[in-house]
């Protein structure tokens, strides 16, 4: 699918649907057109998320990192790109609480698969649970975001996806759980973890 307003040979493709989901939940567009991604793991931010960037837009981010935060930025300032973002639904400034699946990805399967991939990369988690019923623990995976809409969201379109997963909505946060072998190796064969410690902790269990 080409995108109108850029450039003719850019297409939203899987690449460039996980860039948004990532951006979406651990980057941002900021001011002086800048577009940020955040990640504690740099092997990640180079070798994933860099190099699907570089693929759609033929460009290089650079990284530095933030020893306030305890986690290494990669950034580029570009106004052509970041106004192409924000058409494509990531809000500029603080987005937490007002972003939302565009229409334009969850059109398609593969698209909106690789959106959730790349959200879940940035605010997923892999866990690892215990009880009396499961002495040698239980996968679930698990979502957290600063935003009901978005959240329910990504809960029906798992469920589109044959995933079961569990929704709560808190006053401050949403959060999304899947629980459970079966819906892990659902959500590894349809959607998946790109960020290498997460697939490690996955396979674990699989």
């Amino acid at each position: 699918m080409k995108i109108k307003n850029f450039h003719q040979k850019i297409k939203l493709d899987e690449n460039l649907s996980y860039l948004i989901g990532f951006i979406m939940g651990d980057g941002n567009l900021g001011g002086s057109y800048i577009i940020r991604a955040v990640e504690e793991n740099r092997e990640f931010l180079e070798n994933i998320y860099c190099k699907k960037f570089f693929t759609v837009f033929n460009v290089k981010k650079k990284i530095y990192f933030d020893k306030f935060n305890n986690s290494y930025v990669a950034y580029i300032h570009s106004k052509k790109i970041w106004n192409f973002l924000k058409e494509l639904g990531i809000p500029s400034g603080t987005k937490s609480r007002i972003i939302s699946v565009p229409d334009i990805i969850s059109n398609d399967d593969k698209i909106l698969s690789s959106f959730i991939s790349g959200i879940f990369d940035a605010e997923g988690s892999v866990i690892t649970m215990k009880d009396s019923h499961h002495k040698n623990g239980y996968l679930r995976i698990q979502m957290k975001l600063h935003n009901k809409i978005i959240t329910e969201q990504i809960h029906s379109s798992l469920l589109k996806f044959g995933i079961k997963s569990k929704l709560y909505n808190y006053e401050d946060f949403s959060m999304i759980q899947i629980n459970g072998k079966k819906n892990g190796l659902l959500f590894f064969d349809k959607i998946n973890f790109e960020h290498p410690n997460k697939v490690k902790k996955i396979r674990a269990f699989l």
